[in-house]
């Protein structure tokens, strides 16, 4: 990983490792489960991090029409000196 990318990986992981504490915490000491809330915090923290470390950001590709096939052979064809075709 990069060097911001393990910055930011490092903070993502000491969070978690935060909040997993104070909920193991709660569970010895008290006998309370955690927040419906903080499991969704530490989940999509966690989510994040996969993405991080797996090196996929949220891309989405650019659909391919059929009129962006025909446009793409007209200028290849223009460029290659051919006739065009119908």
């Amino acid at each position: 990983m990069a060097g911001p990318k393990r910055d930011e990986a490092k903070s993502i992981l000491s969070y978690v490792r935060q909040e997993l504490r104070y909920m193991d915490e709660d569970l010895r000491n008290d006998g309370l489960l955690p927040e419906l809330s903080s499991l969704r915090s530490v989940y999509e923290q966690l989510s994040t991090l996969l993405e991080l470390s797996d090196g996929r950001r949220k891309k989405k590709e650019k659909p391919e029409f059929p009129e962006d096939r025909k446009n793409k052979t007209l200028w290849s064809n223009l460029l290659k000196n051919q006739p065009l075709e119908n």
